[in-house]
């Protein structure tokens, strides 16, 4: 039986023609057979595409800053996790990319239809194995060359937990996931979450430990993250005014209980450092002012108010008397 072409590779042969990279058969004929023929892979399975799903890069770039606090806290060392691309793979393609030397970490997504993957890069496993069991791992240059052990892959599960945990915070604002690791391999080979020909979404992040680059990668099939598309473009998008709304009556109420500085000044002159240099205890310097005249009121520094001054309950006091309206709202009304 006939393999039968997907919507996406139907669509992508459809570009093929239109671009040209394919002759059909009429052209074929016209051209009078000389013209040349371009293969076009349209199981894709070794090829990557890029992957628009809109506004998920702000969930992923949600993980990367909560992974990255949680790394520093768990080591005590300063860590920085960075998204780096969004790719579409057929699954059994992703797998044959990998080297054997990961630590693959198989995750429940809850409630979403399937499962996903995150896999640590070997730089990033063994260092995590070393620094978790009190060795020199920043002195380390050269790498095993072999997959990582049992015993080594058990002392890893604290740092896929973490990750799990911050998976579910980054997701939180579309849905309630329970994410959880279920077990951590490191054979490709034995890694069967969705049938070898569904496309999924791998995440990739670079992990930032002082001179040593390690690599994390998610991958999450792109049937399960279909039911979240409608939340991700309406709850997360720039066009959500409730949302905006929202931050703006939060923000109003943050600035009212906002404290400021606020002064009373009788007069302002400038006078040579010189004079000032030869002041003494007792001179008198004349402000040019009537002591009973108009006070301006700054607040943070900036002239706000006109006012008098006088006495309330005994104590020294100001009236505001008068606005000073700002130069900008008097050119704008010009």
């Amino acid at each position: 039986m006939e393999r039968i072409l997907s919507k996406d590779e139907i669509a992508e042969l459809l570009s093929a023609v239109r671009a040209g990279d394919i002759v059909v058969e009429g052209e074929l004929s016209a051209a009078g057979g000389g013209s040349r023929v371009n293969s076009l892979d349209l199981v894709f399975s070794h090829s990557s595409r890029k992957c628009k799903f809109e506004n998920f890069d702000i969930v992923l770039d949600t993980f990367a800053r909560n992974y990255s606090i949680s790394l520093t806290n768990c080591l005590q060392h300063s860590i920085l996790v960075q998204r780096e691309a969004i790719e579409a793979y057929e699954f059994e393609g992703f797998l044959q990319r990998l080297s054997g030397h990961e630590a693959i970490g198989i995750i429940s997504l809850e409630p979403l239809r399937w499962g996903g993957l995150l896999v640590f890069s070997d730089a990033l496993s063994f260092y995590l194995v070393e620094k978790q069991l009190g060795g020199n791992a920043d002195a380390q240059q050269i790498l095993p060359n072999r997959p990582l052990s049992a015993i080594e892959r058990s002392v890893l599960r604290r740092s896929f937990d973490d990750a799990c945990l911050d998976l579910t915070k980054a997701f939180l604002p579309l849905e309630e996931l329970d994410s959880s690791l279920v077990k951590i391999e490191g054979n490709p080979r034995l890694v069967n979450i969705v049938p070898p020909d569904t496309q999924v979404i791998v995440c990739r992040f670079t992990v930032s430990i002082g001179t040593l680059s390690g690599k994390i990668s998610l991958a999450i099939p792109l049937p399960a993250l279909e039911p979240l598309r409608e939340k991700m473009r309406d709850q997360m998008g720039p066009l959500n005014k409730q949302a905006d709304q929202g931050w703006k009556l939060k923000i109003e109420d943050a600035l009212t209980e906002m404290e400021t500085d606020i002064a009373a000044q009788l007069a302002q002159i400038a006078l040579p450092v010189r004079d000032i240099l030869n002041f003494q205890v007792g001179d008198i310097i004349d402000l040019g002012q009537d002591p009973s005249g108009p006070l301006t009121v700054l607040v943070e520094d900036k002239a706000k108010f006109i006012a008098r001054a006088g006495v309330f309950k005994g104590k020294k006091a100001v009236r505001l008397t008068e606005r000073i309206k700002s130069k900008t709202n008097s050119q704008s009304k010009d």
